[in-house]
């Protein structure tokens, strides 16, 4: 129990930083956020918007939690986020390959 807590404080610590550059710059962050449509979207809210930060940072989880070093293989394949892992930027550009993988624009 105490690998999986040691683990689950790493990619906590992964995600703010990835959080933490995403929110760095803030004219690019403004392109980073996309707001939900369709059956992707709560309900409960007028608007919902998901930023390529909670995209990346679940990602992150995912693999890292996933593929550790032998140590939790039963969890892969059931760990599911919020977020679709595709991503439409402000500006309309989609993020991501065939598979429906995000990828970093740059």
């Amino acid at each position: 129990m105490s690998g999986l807590l040691a683990a689950l404080v790493a990619v906590s610590q992964k995600a703010a930083e990835v959080a933490r550059l995403c929110r760095a710059e803030e004219p690019l962050f403004r392109l980073l956020v996309a707001e939900k449509t369709g059956p992707e979207r709560n309900a409960r809210f007028l608007q919902d918007f998901k930023t390529l930060a909670d995209v990346l940072i679940q990602e992150v989880i995912k693999h890292d939690l996933g593929t550790q070093v032998g140590t939790f293989p039963e969890l892969r394949g059931h760990i599911h986020g919020e977020e679709s892992n595709e991503f439409r930027d402000a500006e309309g550009e989609w993020h991501g390959d065939s598979a429906g993988r995000c990828r970093v624009p740059g």
